[in-house]
């Protein structure tokens, strides 16, 4: 291992993302679940846990066969196309959904997002987790003329989100209200301070958390729509 990973214990990212999920379930209460992504199902049944939902009342939403296959093994799971397909589910069905370092796979964030939207109920809650493209590390790599980590060339990240315009972005769907805010690896600074400091700073995190508030008022059109730019190339 590198001097620099050991400098920021970075096999502990994993560990201190998931904890900045942790303190933001833990504001809230629920009583069925939805994990956009859940892959092998670990994470998903660690919130479930956390939250005390019965996994007969998790789902999951997962592409790929192999990954499905060991998550159905505690809960359902829903095999679709995250980017193409609406979730077979009925509108209003779940009290929270969790979509956590997924949208930054994904070329189309739109269909994603408005169909977790419609499936989140009134009151219900929606937690997304993204890379922080403008966290310090990824600043001063630019300033030096190097590629952002959040966007590696050689990297499966297709998206790239900045703090602030993020936020923006959310806001722009009048169905929700953002309720918190988490972050986590605070790079380049060295452990234990990059733990110390999570849940602060989320401009110059590298990972950052939003925690948002279904209204209950009568739904709008979903706010998180493709530009015409974007149309096209999803067309």
């Amino acid at each position: 291992m590198s001097l620099a990973k050991k400098w920021v214990k970075a096999g502990e990212e994993g560990l201190r993302n998931h904890y900045a999920v942790m303190r933001l379930l833990g504001r809230i209460q629920a009583a069925s679940l939805l994990d956009v992504g859940c892959a092998r199902g670990q994470k998903t049944r660690a919130y479930a846990q956390a939250l005390g939902v019965p996994l007969s009342a998790v789902k999951g939403v997962e592409p790929q066969a192999h990954y499905a296959a060991e998550a159905e093994k505690d809960f359902g799971v829903y095999r679709v196309n995250i980017e193409m397909d609406r979730f077979p589910v009925a509108d209003n069905s779940f009290d929270l959904v969790i979509c956590n370092q997924v949208l930054e796979h994904l070329k189309n964030i739109f269909l994603p997002l408005s169909e977790m939207d419609r499936v989140v109920k009134p009151g219900g809650f929606l937690l997304i987790g993204v890379p922080n493209m403008a966290g310090l590390y990824n600043r001063l790599l630019l300033l030096a003329g190097l590629q952002p980590l959040a966007n590696a060339i050689d990297g499966p990240h297709v998206r790239g989100f900045a703090h602030a315009s993020f936020v923006r972005f959310l806001r722009q769907n009048g169905n929700f209200e953002l309720a918190a805010v988490d972050c986590s690896n605070l790079y380049p600074l060295p452990y234990p301070f990059l733990s110390l400091l999570g849940g602060h700073f989320p401009g110059l995190s590298c990972f950052t958390f939003y925690l948002l508030k279904k209204r209950m008022q009568p739904p709008v059109a979903c706010g998180w729509k493709a530009g015409p730019a974007e149309d096209t190339v999803f067309n």
